[in-house]
């Protein structure tokens, strides 16, 4: 196997590992919500703290956003220049 088509399925796995991992608690969550409907969260902040999204965040998640478009076009090219 070929860099880019190692570096491509190391990315997958990553990312799909992290989405699962940090969904968990909330999946849980609506899941005991939807069992119990008297269920409630408590919460230690304003509303407007879990609302935030600012300038910084939305930066990170653009340049987070471009190293896995990066990973997954170069996992592309690897594997079309490799059987096509």
């Amino acid at each position: 196997m070929s860099t880019g088509i190692i570096l491509g399925l190391g990315l997958i796995t990553i990312v799909l590992c992290f989405y699962i991992m940090l969904n968990i608690p909330y999946w849980l969550i609506l899941w005991k919500k939807t069992k119990n409907e008297d269920i409630e969260l408590k919460k230690a902040y304003y509303q407007w703290v879990y609302k935030s999204d600012d300038s910084l965040n939305k930066i990170l998640k653009f340049c987070v956003f471009c190293l896995y478009a990066y990973g997954i076009c170069v996992f592309i090219l690897e594997i079309w220049s490799k059987y096509f």
